[in-house]
């Protein structure tokens, strides 16, 4: 069978840009070695907030006695917490299924690789072809040449997140999104966490403020943290039953043996083997799939998008690419780029968008920077989520440049920011933007009114 649209890889940007093209009326396939979702379903995102959602309940048992409300002692069922989150892994899979049938999507299951511009073979055996071609194949964890996972001693996030067993001292290399969110899953089950990180702070990248706060509210929860920190030279030890390694940073060296070790050291593009070398299509050293600015690659035919194609590896990124290269094909209609929004989903919560305070002083001769404190705001206080700050920066002429929110429900707040940004607006055009009170997005149009001046409460 020909189709118009095929999508090698069911991921976010397969399963939704083939959705758009279905809704469309475009005849559409995705091929896929396992279920609808990829990674981010399957494997990562869903997954990971799942569990970030039930061990939050545990902190909030533990304080809530300061509220005048006091639980007895708090018991945890791993079994019960696994299948919780396979209910939701199963329930959004079938979501999906269903939509694909809705809108005409044929799932075809097995492994693809592009052999010709209109023809993709699954298992060595089937050809499929389309008219179009969209490799959204993503990305796959990351390895250290010293550290592979075995499974047991070293794992990586798929893994970690399988919680056959919890360690009573872990490990986690690496302090990107991944790295904090599992370390503050483990330790709310009960394990010591220790985070080694490379660069000088975490999440790297990040607004060095916003990142500063961070750092120390996981310090607050028992999380040790070393920045600037390299590790080696791993042994087992104890009948295989523990692994040593060497940390060292400008200060000090010292040794320290674990149960597990977590690896977090990013994610590398699922490249290989995707597309005969027949093709004009190109990777760059790291990998990646080098596309367009209308997300096409050698090939006029086929395109790539989401984690295949760079940074940053988001989910929401590569549906918002698939759905626009689906308008491309169908409309002629030009793919716009934004700035892309994050979120990491910590206790409290980091949200951000465009450029950090760094980033914009050094784009801009001037900057201005709004904020206001969550202890500052009325509902975080009424709801004892005082912890955080929206912080927005500007150019001289009060256009939003960057926006950073850490602090109760930041990946909820984020989007009317993210707006602001990506339309280039200007913090006054928010002054009669009524906020409803209390709540937190009153929050950030205190952070908005210090840069227009219409602030009240700082």
């Amino acid at each position: 069978m020909k189709y118009d649209v095929i999508f090698l890889g069911g991921g976010p940007g397969g399963y939704e840009g083939a959705i758009r093209a279905g809704k469309k009326g475009l005849k559409t396939a995705v091929i896929e070695m396992d279920k609808p979702g990829g990674t981010c379903l399957q494997r990562g995102c869903i997954p990971t907030k799942t569990l970030l959602h039930t061990v939050k309940s545990i902190k909030q048992a533990k304080s809530a006695a300061k509220s005048g409300v006091v639980f007895g002692d708090i018991s945890i069922d791993i079994d019960k917490i696994n299948k919780n989150k396979t209910r939701v892994i199963s329930k959004l899979t079938k979501g999906i299924e269903f939509l694909f049938k809705a809108n005409g999507v044929d799932l075809i299951h097995g492994k693809g690789k592009v052999i010709d511009k209109n023809t993709i073979l699954v298992n060595g055996n089937e050809e499929v072809k389309g008219e179009s071609i969209i490799i959204s194949t993503g990305s796959v964890p990351a390895e250290l040449p010293f550290l592979k996972p075995d499974g047991k001693l070293i794992i990586n996030s798929d893994k970690a997140l399988d919680l056959s067993f919890i360690p009573e001292k872990m490990l986690v290399v690496g302090a990107g999104a991944i790295g904090v969110e599992m370390a503050v899953i483990y330790t709310y089950l009960g394990s010591s966490v220790t985070i080694v990180e490379v660069m000088d702070h975490i999440i790297p990248g990040s607004d060095n403020e916003v990142s500063e706060i961070l750092k120390k509210e996981l310090a607050k929860q028992k999380i040790k943290i070393h920045s600037s920190t390299f590790v080696s030279n791993p042994v087992k030890i104890n009948e295989d039953k523990q692994i040593k390694v060497e940390f060292k940073n400008d200060k000090k060296e010292w040794e320290e043996e674990f149960d597990t070790i977590l690896l977090a050291v990013g994610r590398k593009p699922n490249s290989s083997d995707i597309f005969s070398d027949t093709l004009n299509i190109k990777l760059d050293k790291r990998g990646f799939i080098e596309v367009d600015e209308n997300l096409k690659t050698g090939e006029t035919n086929i395109f790539a998008c989401g984690d295949i194609i760079g940074d940053p590896l988001l989910a929401h990124k590569a549906s918002h690419q698939a759905i626009a290269i689906v308008d491309y094909i169908k409309d002629g209609e030009k793919i716009k780029h934004h700035p892309i929004p994050g979120a990491v989903f910590t206790f409290p919560e980091f949200a951000s968008i465009g450029l950090s305070e760094e980033q914009a002083k050094e784009k801009y001769i001037d900057i201005k920077i709004g904020k206001f404190p969550y202890s500052a705001g009325s509902r975080a206080n009424a709801i004892d989520e005082k912890t955080g700050i929206v912080k927005i920066i500007s150019d001289k002429d009060n256009v939003l440049v960057g926006a950073h929110i850490i602090g109760a429900e930041a990946g909820e707040l984020m989007p009317l920011l993210s707006f602001a940004v990506t339309k280039k607006m200007k913090a006054e055009e928010f002054k009669d933007l009524i906020c409803i009170h209390p709540t937190l997005s009153e929050n950030i149009w205190e952070a908005l009114g210090e840069i227009g001046d219409f602030s009240i409460h700082i």
